[in-house]
């Protein structure tokens, strides 16, 4: 057995060259002495790859900066529509789509209703869905650098495959394989919570300096954690299953096969549910009118509103809800100790009093002087940021530089 490791030249000029892309991306405009310090490379290997970079139309001479003393250096710019980046939310309830240029800026978005759960029909939709998008943007499709799926469950990395998803009832579904076949060109598919926490950081937080939770609360309950080095998956690839913390001994059944997980009682999906069963029990209350009478209507927000009317059954059905995910929080701090807990997701759209009662929940759990710096926020990217994830896990994980 050799001795050393033989070094990969390859990785490590594709590494460069993509440090050195980042750097100009997020600098807006910048010259090349300012990159070769910021990434740590000479000033002629900066040369060297900025070229080749200028040659192949991904980034261009936008200017001529402030001199120092010498000649006026030349700034660098990243050109928008080189490339393009798709991303999918693939909901219980909506698909949503997402079309963003190489500045990482959205430039197509749209939402439609999910037609179906069967693999078949639902695959059948985000490739039609993904294709009209591209139509619609207007340009060549050898620009698309692939499209990033992100499907609600446990998603077996590398591989894209669905090994379990509670919420669409899948198991054991080739996703990315079967996308592969549809669309003509790369496909990552990603966990939900993932690429929702990523879309929130990339618009918010782009480098963690320490350990930052994601929680999507909406029609299910997931998580992601990231760490600086990027997402962490665990061993098994399966962590941030926050939603599936047990809270409640013979609670109400959860679709993973539990019962009393925190998704079983405080997803949209189940307090909604919760709200059908206390009305057809003939529990009085204004969702009856909301719905029109018909309690198959009955959704969260519809719960949510008239909570905030001051209906009884309403509010006793939010205010479990927020004890339940102030409980999982809790226990999240203790066990992480995170820099911060980002909220996400449709029941955050209910405003400060929900997320209000879930941190007084989170202080009655918390363990003593535990997690005393972590500050929990909502998220800011409202509801294409799942899509804007998947785009992003795209952009971070195809290498597009080194192409043509």
């Amino acid at each position: 057995m050799d001795k050393f490791t033989k070094l990969d030249l390859n990785s490590i000029t594709s590494n460069n060259r993509m440090n050195i892309f980042n750097c100009i991306l997020e600098a807006k405009e910048i010259n090349r002495a300012v990159i070769a310090k910021k990434v740590g490379l000479s000033i002629p290997a900066v040369m060297s790859i900025t070229d080749d970079l200028i040659q192949k139309g991904i980034i261009y001479v936008i200017g001529k900066g402030k001199s120092s003393g010498g000649k006026r250096p030349e700034l660098l710019a990243v050109v928008p529509d080189r490339f393009f980046f798709v991303g999918v939310d693939v909901g219980r309830t909506s698909v949503r789509v997402v079309v963003m240029n190489n500045c990482r800026d959205v430039v197509y978005k749209v939402s439609k209703p999910t037609e179906s759960v069967e693999p078949d029909e639902l695959i059948n939709q985000i490739t039609e869905m993904t294709m009209e998008s591209i139509n619609e943007s207007k340009f060549p499709l050898d620009r698309v650098v692939g499209i990033g799926v992100a499907m609600p469950g446990l998603i077996e990395r590398g591989t894209g495959r669905v090994i379990f998803s509670p919420n669409f009832g899948w198991n054991n579904i080739a996703l990315q394989d079967e996308l592969k076949k549809h669309l003509p060109f790369n496909v990552l598919v990603e966990n939900a919570n993932r690429a929702l926490v990523i879309g929130e950081i990339k618009n918010t937080q782009p480098n963690p300096t320490s350990c930052i939770v994601g929680v999507n609360l909406g029609y299910g309950i997931g998580s992601a954690i990231v760490l600086p080095n990027g997402l962490y998956y665990g061993v098994s690839g399966t962590s941030g299953e926050i939603g599936h913390i047990i809270v409640e001994n013979h609670g109400s059944y959860c679709s993973c096969g539990n019962y009393g997980c925190i998704e079983s009682i405080a997803s949209g999906e189940a307090i909604a549910r919760e709200a059908r069963i206390a009305i057809a029990n003939k529990i009085q209350s204004s969702v009856f009118e909301k719905c029109e009478g018909d309690l198959k209507k009955i959704d969260a927000k519809m719960v949510f509103d008239a909570a905030k009317e001051g209906d009884h059954l309403a509010q006793s059905i939010v205010e479990k809800a927020a004890d339940y995910i102030g409980k999982g929080l809790a226990i999240t701090i203790n066990m992480l100790d995170p820099e911060q807990i980002i909220l996400c997701g449709g029941l955050t759209l209910s405003g400060d009093f929900f997320i209000d009662m879930i941190k007084k929940a989170v202080s009655k759990y918390q363990m003593r002087y535990a997690g005393g710096n972590v500050k929990i926020v909502v998220g800011k990217s409202g509801l294409y940021a799942t899509a804007i994830g998947g785009a992003w896990i795209v952009a971070n994980n195809i290498d597009f530089l080194s192409s043509n």
